[in-house]
């Protein structure tokens, strides 16, 4: 049973951290009435936000490409910039660090109890300073956000914590395990 609960947990982390990375953390309504969400990778304006499916103009921060006015760094916005591009990374490898435990845990359920822990949990560590980092600079880093007040929430922002959640019930119920010598 424990190992059924540690591989599922896994594997609805990384479902969840995938979520995370592609969906919108947060979003801010301009005073023309358009809406800019941001991501862990690009900024939507999106131009008719009460229309389901509207027409938006993206850009993507990572890459450069897209409408790059959206995606400029604020003007003494270089260390949150910075910051705010380093935030996919640290979610990324959270998503694979959370893989791997499931991996071991599924290889060698047994005798990798200890390795599964420290997985999740550096996945859980990567992750929770991913988000923090996020929350911390995406307001200051990005030029549209100026003078446009940016509120967190959505699916994707809902996503991490979820997926923090079931990493720590991971690096937990491993540790317990392993002080306790279960099988």
């Amino acid at each position: 049973m424990r190992i059924k609960l540690l591989l599922s947990s896994c594997f609805l982390a990384v479902v969840f951290l995938a979520v995370a990375l592609r969906g919108t953390w947060g979003s801010g309504m301009a005073e023309d009435g358009t809406r800019f969400d941001v991501s862990l990778h690009g900024v939507s304006h999106v131009l008719h936000p009460k229309v389901r499916r509207s027409a938006s103009k993206d850009c993507t921060y990572l890459t450069g490409k897209g409408a790059v006015e959206y995606c400029a760094p604020a003007p003494e916005g270089d260390a949150p910039f910075s910051m705010l591009c380093s935030v996919f990374p640290l979610i990324l490898s959270g998503l694979g660090l959370a893989f791997a435990s499931g991996l071991v845990t599924y290889v060698s359920p047994y005798r990798a109890k200890g390795t599964s822990a420290a997985l999740a949990a550096a996945g859980l560590a990567a992750v929770f300073i991913g988000t923090v980092v996020a929350q911390l600079s995406m307001q200051r880093a990005l030029k549209v956000f100026e003078e446009i007040p940016l509120y967190f929430g959505g699916l994707a922002f809902a996503s991490v914590w979820i997926a923090m959640g079931f990493l720590f019930f991971v690096a937990a119920l491993s540790t317990t395990s392993t002080m306790l010598r279960l099988d």
